[in-house]
């Protein structure tokens, strides 16, 4: 079985229940620049022979390919194997409480600095490989820590906190939505793309019509086929502030698409800023050119999360 195609679940093994093939695991990779984070996987098989204590796993995003949507196959030793957190319900966080954030896909390991008057938290991440150090989250971003431990997690999961139960599906589209597409083929998750869903092709793929994006003989705007994890809702309408303020996180228009990026200067009297873009390039933009980030999570928006 090549592990670029699909992949079929293996038989039922011998162990607990998140290791039983089709489960959902969380797994921390044991490679430089992972450490203190924790991604979620399905269990597909474990390795041979029986007594083996190594399982094959696929990623839900992570080491997915961008430009096919295909996702390798990987093998991990069971220490770096978990269950996945159940859905748990937003809490309140103290100074110096450890957490989990939400960051790039995995839940990364952390600690709570202070609490911010508009509902948001600065975090600081445990691990040194991770740039910026300090970043400001919103409450649906953030989880308590905990560590699994000889088969419980500690602290234990009161069931006071868990969240009311939906049913958890891959987001649909349907022809004619208007939705944006990330643009990642060096998996920045850097920018995303205004586009139409011109119709579903299978296997979780969409073909899409750009909106901004042209052919190269500029006859007709670009059509693609991307996988659905590559495609998110348009933003919420939310309003816009007469001037941004330095630190905002915003959204700049740049190439036909909306980049990610933090205001570090305000040029005054002209409406125009200096924006640190997540490519690390320092571009003057003007307000009319400038959103405030949002973040898509879990299926939800979340507030925009400065960085400090």
């Amino acid at each position: 079985m090549s592990q670029k195609g699909k992949c079929g679940i293996g038989v039922n093994t011998e162990g607990p229940p998140h290791l039983q093939p089709g489960s959902t695991v969380e797994i921390e990779p044991p490679e430089f620049g992972y450490q203190g984070a924790w991604y979620t996987a399905t269990t597909i098989q474990r390795n041979t022979p029986i007594p083996s204590r190594r399982f094959m796993v696929q990623f839900t995003h992570l080491f997915q390919d961008q430009k096919t949507g295909e996702r390798p196959l990987r093998m991990f030793s069971v220490s770096h194997i978990r269950p996945q957190l159940p859905p748990l319900r937003p809490r309140k966080f103290k100074q110096g409480e450890d957490a989990d954030a939400y960051h790039k896909y995995g839940w990364w390991e952390g600690v709570i600095l202070q609490e911010w008057n508009n509902g948001n938290y600065l975090f600081m991440f445990h691990s040194d490989n991770q740039s910026p150090k300090y970043v400001v989250f919103g409450v649906n971003q953030l989880r308590l820590h905990r560590t699994w431990f000889n088969g419980y997690w500690v602290p234990p999961v009161q069931e006071s906190e868990l969240a009311v139960e939906e049913v958890q599906r891959e987001e649909e589209y349907n022809e004619g939505d208007l939705v944006e597409v990330r643009n990642d083929e060096d998996g920045s998750n850097r920018s995303w793309f205004a586009a139409i869903i011109v119709k579903p092709v299978g296997n979780k793929r969409y073909l899409i019509q750009y909106v901004t994006l042209e052919t190269e003989d500029n006859t007709d705007f670009l059509e693609k086929e991307v996988d659905t994890s590559h495609i998110r809702p348009r933003p919420l309408d939310i309003v816009v502030p007469d001037q941004f303020v330095m630190l905002d996180q915003v959204d700049a228009f740049y190439k036909g698409g909306w980049w990610k990026g933090v205001i570090i200067k305000v040029l005054s009297g002209d409406s125009k800023y200096h924006v640190y873009l997540a490519t690390r390039e320092e571009m003057e933009f003007k307000h009319d050119e400038l959103r405030l980030h949002q973040d898509w999570i879990d299926g939800k928006w979340t507030k925009p999360s400065p960085v400090i």
